[in-house]
């Protein structure tokens, strides 16, 4: 792969197949990507709006759909918000409404067709850093100049691009074809334009002089026009005329204009690119494996066959359209031939036994840096408050704060954490969104050079270590305990392995090591993210925890056994997970 200087002011970069292949991609400029950005965020606050209307219309309808919506209503609302661009990136080939209407997709650094972990990957950090307001958000704009390829900070960490779309969805020829035979010229470049020159001035000449000029250029060209049996049966002007209908399509593809041959060939090959296009689609569908041996077969011709008009359109000088869309569908052939994508490496259940707490022992120092920075404070703050009630309430801001302590064997007051049991599936959905979107921000926000990471840890750890306080303070500890204890373990922890993490992003920003600053991002971003998608699905069991057993009304001593049969679940997983696996891979690697 390499960038190429373009004479345009569109800048451009070319990746050459293992097929010796050249794409050639232009790369969408800042204005052409905030427009595409301007539609995407119409289009999602109008179908916030629409939601938000009709769950407000439920919630009116009756108690029971009142409480189906709220919690779909959480739900719906995260997957708009932090789903909007990764869902529409992935499943609809790097492209969402906005990209679609300016006419961007994006790919990969390489070629490639957008993977789920590049489309996560460079959403995360656009939504946590580049969509924010001063200062984080200028860095996307000034990142998207300063890079030779128009990447922003997230298209740095997922290694993506985001190119103008050529070509149409169909790989037809779309060029029209005039009359007359289409080959190699004829006439030479001055014997031609002596030719069109006489046919463009005739008109103008007195009868008498355009029968002598006629004659003089018919007897320069007569080695071609005399080949022709019947020239004597027709006048000298009448054998230009027909020469010239002849031979202009010819140096028309020579120059280069609109590729008439380049017409002809995608004509010609019509039936061929048709059945090509559905084994790619077919294949894209369901991969390549769902293909018939005799259609593994076809497609790999087929794809051999397009990358040759791809080159001869190049050669004919095919217009940009053609040609745009030959290259488009040779490139989908190739990713479909070679991506490894859309591929699952391992299958969920070895990457949750095993692959995940080995990553999680790999990264300690980042998850342990997390932790540090989290539970520090939280202790601090604890302690801090217990000597300024006046600052525990200031900082906790009276989300979690019991007026007074009352009789708990009254029936008719609900402490921290006890809801109505109606109530449980809104509030296992809060809670689930809430502790996710934390996590992704400070996964994000490692690519500040660990800094958004930090702010996050340190906010989180003061505003809970405050709460605790507060609690303390009106002797009601055992309470918050109490409802804390069976998630809390759970959920802590995943906030830090997701912190750790960014802190990950964060040390390719600041210690690259070898590599450049690019390729250490992207290299760790990828390697990293295997933590994330762990904290998620911790997040997600938490959450669940938190919803529905935390709150239930159930004796503290079943919840404090519960937190502590999680904590231990916990150190063996991620203590013990996978290692047998690992030592008996390094004793093969030995042999």
């Amino acid at each position: 792969m390499k960038d190429r200087p373009s004479s345009s002011l569109h800048r451009r970069f070319a990746v050459e197949t293992p097929e010796h292949v050249r794409l050639d991609y232009v790369l969408a400029d800042v204005g052409s990507r905030a427009a595409a950005l301007a539609i995407d965020l119409v289009v999602l606050v109008l179908t916030l709006i629409v939601v938000g209307w009709v769950m407000n219309r439920l919630g009116l309808a009756g108690p029971a759909l009142a409480n189906l919506s709220r919690p779909l209503f959480f739900l719906i609302l995260f997957f708009l918000i932090w789903g909007y661009f990764i869902l529409f990136e992935a499943l609809w080939g790097g492209r969402t409404p906005g990209k679609r209407a300016l006419g961007l997709r994006v790919v990969h650094a390489g070629g490639e067709p957008l993977s789920w972990q590049g489309s996560v990957l460079r959403n995360l950090i656009k939504i946590v850093v580049d969509m924010q307001p001063l200062p984080s958000g200028m860095l996307g704009a000034v990142s998207i100049v300063a890079t030779r390829r128009a990447q922003r900070l997230g298209d740095l960490a997922a290694g993506t691009v985001v190119v103008r779309d050529a070509g149409g969805s169909e790989l037809l020829g779309a060029d029209a074809l005039p009359p007359g035979r289409v080959g190699r010229p004829v006439l030479s470049v001055g014997q031609f334009e002596l030719l069109a020159g006489y046919l463009a001035r005739r008109e103008g000449l007195p009868p008498e002089v355009r029968r002598r000029v006629s004659l003089s250029v018919k007897s320069a060209l007569s080695s071609v026009i005399n080949r022709d049996p019947k020239h004597r049966l027709r006048t000298a002007d009448e054998n230009l005329q027909l020469l010239y209908d002849d031979e202009a399509p010819r140096h028309a593809a020579r120059r280069g204009g609109a590729s008439l041959q380049a017409a002809a060939m995608a004509r010609e090959q019509r039936e061929e690119w048709a059945r090509y296009v559905d084994l790619v689609d077919k294949g894209r569908k369901r991969g390549l494996p769902s293909l018939s041996e005799e259609e593994v077969r076809a497609f790999g011709q087929l794809y051999r066959g397009v990358t040759a008009d791809l080159a001869r359109a190049r050669t004919y000088g095919a217009s940009p359209g053609l040609l745009g869309t030959v290259q488009r569908w040779a490139g989908a052939g190739h990713n479909l031939l070679y991506r490894s994508s859309g591929r699952v490496a391992v299958s969920l259940g070895h990457w949750v036994a095993a692959e995940f707490p080995r990553a999680v022992r790999r990264y300690h120092r980042h998850v342990l840096l997390a932790a540090l920075l989290l539970f520090g404070p939280m202790l601090a703050t604890s302690i801090a408050v217990k000597d300024n009630p006046v600052l525990g309430r200031t900082l906790a801001g009276g989300m979690f704060v019991q007026a007074e302590a009352t009789d708990r064997d009254d029936p008719d007051v609900r402490y921290a954490g006890e809801v109505d049991p109606s109530m449980m599936p809104s509030g296992a959905a809060f809670y689930m969104t809430n502790n996710i979107s934390v996590t992704l921000r400070a996964f994000a926000g490692g690519l500040l050079a660990g800094l958004g990471t930090l702010v996050i840890l340190l906010f989180n750890g003061i505003y809970i270590g405050a709460a605790f306080g507060v609690y303390a303070n009106q002797g009601l500890l055992p309470v918050i305990m109490a409802f804390v204890f069976p998630h809390g373990f759970i959920e802590l922890a995943a906030i830090c392995i997701g912190a750790g993490a960014g802190f990950g992003l964060g040390s390719a920003v600041l210690m690259p090591g070898r590599r450049t600053r690019r390729a250490a991002l992207a290299e760790r971003a990828r390697a990293f993210f295997s933590l994330l998608v762990g904290a998620v699905l911790m997040l997600v069991v938490a959450g669940l925890i938190e919803g529905f057993y935390s709150p239930a009304a159930l004796p503290d001593a079943a919840k404090f056994a519960f937190g502590i049969a999680t904590a231990v679940v916990m150190v063996l997983y991620f203590g013990f997970a996978g290692r047998r696996e690992a030592t008996t891979r390094a004793l093969r690697s030995q042999m």
